[in-house]
């Protein structure tokens, strides 16, 4: 069951409702559910009834996904985007928001999803913007901005003010990336 918790505010002379509550979809690449070093399992640890991880299918969307795309108040996380799409949201607009979709693999995985997947590209797009690299060590990066799904997750809770889960959120992804021994990274 998802409690909603709405408060009233004015801006811009619009009325908005602001949503408190927070649900993370993990939209995932195949690949990604066998490589010990993923880290949307740590985010469906800390935030068990918060976050559901999807497997990606590019001919059948989920269910769950196509519903919570069909109430409007989801969010696409994905820094590029072709053509015109609703991309100009900003911080303070995230309140508006109570789903935020991650498509969770490598780079050219999510942008295999992104491009595969003409479903998605009705959503709003929000690209996260932080002035700090990842501290994600266990697989080489391939953008030197880019944040590893747990990390995008902890920015959002903090950008939410969600500040007690983003830091059980943190101290678990710390703890998983120090604690993977580099051989079974080397097995991924």
């Amino acid at each position: 069951m998802r409690l909603l918790v709405s408060l009233n505010c004015y801006h811009n002379k619009s009325h908005l409702t602001l949503i408190t509550y927070m649900q993370f979809i993990l939209l995932t690449h195949a690949r990604e559910f066998v490589k010990k070093s993923a880290t949307g399992p740590i985010v469906k640890q800390v935030l068990a009834h918060q976050c559901s991880i999807l497997e990606w299918s590019r001919t059948a969307p989920d269910n769950m996904l196509t519903k919570g795309i069909e109430q409007n108040k989801t969010l696409l996380i994905y820094p590029e985007a072709k053509g015109s799409i609703r991309f100009d949201i900003e911080t303070q607009d995230l309140s508006t928001f109570d789903t935020f979709v991650i498509l969770d693999g490598t780079w050219q995985e999510a942008r295999k999803i992104y491009n595969r997947s003409p479903y998605l590209h009705p959503l709003t797009h929000y690209a996260l913007e932080v002035d700090y690299c990842s501290r994600y060590s266990l697989r080489r990066n391939q953008k030197n901005t880019g944040l590893c799904t747990a990390e995008v997750v902890i920015e959002l809770l903090k950008q939410r003010h969600h500040y007690e889960q983003a830091v059980k959120l943190e101290a678990a992804f710390t703890r998983f990336n120090l604690g993977l021994s580099q051989t079974e990274i080397n097995n991924d």
